[in-house]
């Protein structure tokens, strides 16, 4: 009887042991680091769960509740890891978010947007530094706001219909006969250009990102735009994203994403010019 005490004890205290060890979800496309990484935590008492796609995540942060989230920076696309992160914070607002990355020149643009992450590691990561960083931040409350390029690639496709209405209804670019697709077929590389440059604080805009601006200033030419309604088109983008701030779509105030603001305008901008130029070169 005394030895049946004494292991149903101590199956007890295992048991307690393990509902107080930190649950932690794992993201990374790389196989590697989804084998190694995880034993490593698991023995400095986590309790970890490791997926490498963002719907894997998906599924395990909306059916088990952590405490820690570690994602790869680029898990199926640059910059996505941010997508699982979002959604972290609107699924389980007091889990603790790790950004990792294999790109430690990105590191800027990391402590750029550390308000919507509570730190980040670069591969290979020093497993005691880590675990230190984890423990710490883990009696720490999360009062950080999500950031505009979390919110623009978590709603991307949302955000774009949106846009396309407001393109509908403008007396102006409601004159053009095409297509709905033909209206906003240049929103995923527009985004993508903005959320770029937002992820990397301000940086210039790379020659693809210009080239695709100038193709489109080409295309708007032989869909007989005037050139007012190409102006009034990146007009309509700026101003229906600024519009949704403060919305369920970009739940943002204009004082927490203010140099970010400064940026989508200057993108904006930027992107217009291009366009534009190359619209009136275009025969």
């Amino acid at each position: 009887m005394r030895i049946e005490q004494k292991v149903s004890s101590t199956g007890s205290r295992a048991a307690r042991a393990e509902e107080e060890r930190p649950r932690l979800l794992f993201v990374d496309d790389e196989e590697n680091i989804r084998l190694t990484l995880p034993l490593l935590l698991d023995q400095h008492g986590f309790d970890v769960t490791a997926v490498g796609t963002i719907a894997d995540a998906l599924v395990q942060l909306t059916a088990i509740t952590f405490d820690i989230l570690i994602a790869d920076l680029n898990i199926e696309r640059d910059g996505d890891g941010f997508l699982v992160i979002a959604a972290m914070r609107r699924a389980q607002p007091n889990c603790k978010n790790f950004i990792l990355t294999g790109y430690p020149g990105l590191e800027n643009a990391i402590r750029a947007i550390q308000n919507q992450v509570d730190d980040y590691f670069t591969k290979p990561a020093d497993i005691e530094e880590l675990v230190a960083k984890l423990k710490a931040r883990l009696g720490t409350p999360r009062v950080q706001p999500i950031r505009l390029a979390a919110a623009l690639m978590e709603k991307e496709g949302e955000i774009a219909n949106i846009i396309l209405e407001s393109v509908k209804k403008d007396p102006l670019l409601r004159r053009a006969r095409l297509k709905d697709s033909e209206r906003i077929d240049h929103l995923p590389a527009i985004f993508q250009a903005i959320i770029t440059r937002l992820l990397h604080e301000g940086r210039p805009f790379v020659s693809k990102e210009l080239r695709f601006a100038s193709l489109h200033g080409k295309r708007r030419k032989k869909n007989h735009y005037a050139p007012v309604m190409l102006l009034r088109e990146f007009q309509v983008i700026g101003e229906t994203i600024q519009n949704l701030l403060g919305t369920h779509i970009l739940p943002l105030t204009a004082a927490e994403v203010t140099s970010d603001l400064r940026l989508l305008t200057e993108s904006l901008n930027t992107l217009t010019l291009v366009s534009f130029a190359a619209y009136s070169k275009a025969r």
